[in-house]
């Protein structure tokens, strides 16, 4: 594996990088935090314009035949300005599971998607679950009509499309307005707009065969779990960045306070485990490309992701001290997203466990 980034690579980050700086700042993060919605669609039809929507997809779909590794690489960009979208929902989990299952009916979705013209969004938690790899227990009538509660939805009103994980496991698609569909906005530490769904004979079509699912659905969440990694990846460059800038302007005995070793170690530390971060998510998203051990892969990311995250962002706030506490300053957007993104995949333990089956231990 070489992480090296190829000329065309490079080009895509550089043009992610200048169009973020001019479309989205921090105080539009704040923004979107207090907007019912939780993102922005003219932004959203900016991306599809630069052709982010439909990177990994067919050309026949209107996509631009990339991989996984290029969405990520945008992805971190978008982490570093903490620019909310529906772009892990519905281009990194649904689009490839309407490619991988779908009728070719269902797939004409697709270039819907590549152009911005549809949400999607993926229901699979359900109350009492403590593994987002859980096997789904929301029954599915024979006429493809559901009965029972999903947690954490993202962006569920706004969705063209709701993918429902029911028994088998088996995926049913409902689309917009469909009856017996209720949802109620969770509040939640990272502020991401997620969704309580509760559906009562709401009416869908099957998503590929009845029990056929599982295989597809795995793969959709392991990468789920590397795109939360590689999003929250450049929010923790945009941190380290304002760690280091706080510690060189901030003074204190006369100098500034970035030149006691203490301190600096803290910055060393930070930089030491983005590097890891970074590393490991890229080898995960190249070895769910490549079929190789990629749930293995998935899982060492997630665990060593999860404590990273944390001791990062504890050093970033031991560096800035009690101003990195208060609302008015940037440090907590990053902060909040980071403990959200830490419990949002499942615990470190459970990774260790999933590793070590993987490697038949």
């Amino acid at each position: 594996m070489d992480l090296t980034l190829t000329a065309e690579q490079t080009m895509l980050v550089d043009a992610a990088r200048r169009f973020l700086a001019r479309a989205w700042s921090l105080a539009d993060t704040r923004a979107a935090e207090r907007d019912p919605r939780g993102f922005r669609p003219d932004a959203w039809r900016e991306m599809a314009g630069l052709g982010w929507h439909g990177m990994e997809l067919p050309a026949a779909y209107g996509g631009g035949g990339l991989g996984f590794v290029e969405t990520m690489l945008v992805l971190e960009e978008m982490g570093r300005v903490l620019l909310p979208s529906p772009m892990l929902s519905t281009v990194v989990m649904c689009a490839p599971l309407i490619l991988a299952l779908g009728s070719e009916a269902q797939r004409r979705w697709l270039a819907r998607i590549a152009a911005g013209e549809m949400v999607a969004t993926l229901a699979v938690a359900e109350p009492g679950w403590r593994d987002p790899w859980g096997t789904p227990a929301l029954p599915a009538d024979g006429g493809g009509r559901l009965t029972g509660r999903k947690l954490f939805v993202p962006f569920a009103p706004d969705a063209d499309l709701l993918l429902v994980a029911a028994a088998g496991p088996s995926l049913v698609a409902l689309a917009r307005g469909a009856a017996g569909v209720t949802v109620t906005r969770l509040a939640t530490l990272g502020g991401d707009p997620v969704y309580e769904v509760v559906l009562d004979r709401a009416p869908g079509e099957p998503l590929g065969a009845a029990g056929a699912a599982g295989p597809a659905l795995a793969r959709a969440l392991d990468r789920g779990a590397v795109a939360t990694l590689a999003y929250m990846a450049g929010a923790a460059e945009r941190a380290l960045a304002m760690t280091v800038d706080h510690a060189g302007t901030r003074h204190q005995f006369g100098q500034p306070i970035g030149s006691f070793q203490a301190v600096a170690h803290r910055c060393v530390d930070m930089r030491t485990d983005l590097d890891a971060l970074r590393h490991l998510v890229y080898q995960a998203a190249w070895s769910l490309e490549a079929g190789r051990e990629g749930p293995l892969a998935v899982s060492a990311a997630v665990a060593y992701g999860s404590e990273a995250l944390r001791r990062l962002f504890m050093h970033a706030h031991q560096v800035h001290g009690a101003i990195g506490f208060s609302t008015e300053h940037d440090l907590h957007l990053f902060t909040r997203r980071a403990k959200a993104a830490e419990l949002q995949w499942g615990s470190p333990a459970r990774h260790h466990e999933r590793v070590a089956q993987a490697m038949g231990l």
